[in-house]
């Protein structure tokens, strides 16, 4: 029960999610060869992700890409939580879009409608005193950072390829 109470936390504060998704942005952008944001769909996928314990164990830096994460489901024979990912993803769709909502508001993304892709900006003040994010969420700020490294070493078709979710 304890895993249900951390997500149900986690998507009841959506600037949390608004967090994880400028972290994946950042770290998706900082990464890709060409510098280039991720489109918007990739947020709906990362966002499944990065509110499920279960999915978002094995992200760490140990791996060194998408595959690996794969695979360490399969090797675990745990592949059965690594097919979670679609119906978490279209299960998250208001929650994913108002994370969006929450981050373009607060000035952490920025949207280009013309080519679909969130950018990251860059954090103009440091939160005052008191207002810090907790540990829990800056470890999982890193790991959407990782997450967003490892997805921008592929195309859309084949990260949905990886992580069987179809759109």
């Amino acid at each position: 029960m304890g895993l249900l109470i951390e997500e149900v936390k986690l998507w009841n504060t959506p600037l949390v999610g608004a967090f994880l998704l400028w972290s994946f942005t950042k770290g998706y952008s900082d990464n890709h060869p060409n510098g280039d944001s991720p489109v918007g769909l990739l947020h709906f996928i990362a966002l499944a992700i990065l509110t499920n314990k279960e999915l978002m164990r094995p992200i760490s830096n140990m791996r060194d890409d998408l595959q690996s994460y794969v695979r360490s489901f399969q090797d675990k024979n745990e592949s059965d939580i690594l097919l979670n990912i679609q119906p978490r993803t279209l299960a998250r769709r208001e929650q994913t879009l108002k994370a969006i909502d929450v981050a373009i508001a607060e000035g952490l993304l920025a949207w280009d409608t013309d080519n679909g892709k969130l950018y990251s900006r860059k954090l103009e003040k440091r939160p005052g005193r008191g207002k810090a994010l907790k540990k829990d969420v800056k470890r999982d700020g890193v790991k959407a950072e990782i997450l967003g490294k490892w997805f921008s070493q592929h195309d859309l078709p084949t990260i949905a390829a990886y992580l069987k979710v179809v759109f």
